[in-house]
């Protein structure tokens, strides 16, 4: 292979690699507005969503699979409930395309999951986001800015956490404070996207 060639396909992988940092969404950005038709029958959009929650929005993007999403499965409910306590409308949505809507389906099922769990197929979200892992958090506000981006914590060990880092920021959101800090790494699993 030649040293043209072997410069050229590097150039190219590395455009490709800039284009898709370029689309994620951060603090500050606008959030996209999508439309899901669920398994569950039920049509959700964001933009319904932030006019009828009194605080903002939440999206965790999620996988059934995942080892870094599992130990969240045990206490998943709680934190929802907080979060909707303090306002928040809070939708999980499943990205992969490895993971069938029946998987989805059960997983939920198995977990008990009383919040609204949403298959993105072809990963039309993820790819509006810029989602790359799971779990990932975004915290958009009712004027449909993103406020938070990153992790639920900082280890998925319940017994080793120290920072509760998407919580922080939705307590000082609920109080009308400015979030402190806005953006986190999100620690796990790769989104395993369709080929388009």
């Amino acid at each position: 292979m030649s040293r043209n060639l072997i410069l050229s396909l590097f150039l190219a992988i590395f455009a490709l690699t800039l284009d898709t940092f370029a689309v994620t969404k951060g603090p500050g950005d606008k959030a996209e507005d999508f439309t899901i038709t669920n398994f569950d029958g039920n049509t959700y959009r964001l933009s319904d969503a932030l006019k009828s929650s009194g605080s903002g929005a939440v999206i965790i993007f999620w996988s059934t699979e995942c080892p870094w999403v599992q130990p969240y499965n045990d206490r998943i409910n709680d934190y929802v409930k907080e979060y909707n306590e303090k306002g928040f409308t809070v939708w999980i949505i499943n990205s992969n395309n490895t993971e069938s809507t029946d998987a989805v389906k059960q997983h939920k099922e198995k977990n008990s999951y009383f919040f609204p769990v949403l298959k993105d197929n072809n990963n039309v979200v993820a790819d509006l986001y810029g989602a790359s892992r799971t779990p990932e958090a975004f915290v958009i506000s009712k004027d449909n800015i993103i406020l938070y981006h990153g992790r639920i914590s900082d280890n998925k060990s319940a017994a080793e956490q120290t920072t509760h880092d998407l919580m922080n920021a939705l307590g000082e959101i609920s109080s009308g404070k400015e979030v402190t800090v806005k953006e986190t790494k999100s620690f796990g699993c790769g989104i395993k996207r369709v080929e388009k």
